[in-house]
């Protein structure tokens, strides 16, 4: 059955937070326990671990630019940037799409993620976070949800 882009984007927002946390659970002793995804990205920009690494339990981390691309052993994708707020990861209908498309949601639009991200943020359960590439999102801290 396919999903509609309000379930498609729930269950980014579930991957993002698993698959975030994994990787700065097994990375912890490279960059610390205080650590997030930010500090993964300034560790790999440091030349202190490497920019992309396998680790254990098939999940595979790839830091780009301003951000990160994880994949677990199942191929589920999550592509995040770093906000403009310490730890924050914020992303776009374009890596929801990716995210999508590896769980095998390809029917979702772009087109529909962008109404469905406007839609969330506008009942506050997204923070819009503008970028000079356009508008991006963010989901709040746990602590705030």
């Amino acid at each position: 059955m396919r999903m509609d882009a309000d379930e498609v984007l729930l269950r980014f927002l579930g991957a993002m937070e698993r698959l975030t946390g994994a990787v700065i659970a097994a990375t912890a002793h490279d960059i610390g326990s205080e650590g997030g995804i930010g500090a993964l990205v300034r560790a790999v920009n440091r030349r202190l671990i490497p920019r992309n690494r396998e680790l254990p339990g098939g999940l595979r981390y790839d830091v780009h630019g301003f951000g990160c691309r994880i994949t677990d052993r199942d191929g589920v994708l999550i592509d995040v940037d770093l906000g403009p707020e310490p730890e924050m990861l914020i992303f776009d209908a374009w890596r929801v799409r990716r995210f999508a498309q590896s769980i095998g949601e390809e029917s979702v639009t772009e087109l529909e993620l962008s109404a469905t991200l406007e839609k969330l943020a506008g009942e506050g359960i997204l923070i819009v976070a503008p970028t000079r590439y356009g508008v991006w999102y963010a989901a709040p801290p746990p602590s705030e949800r």
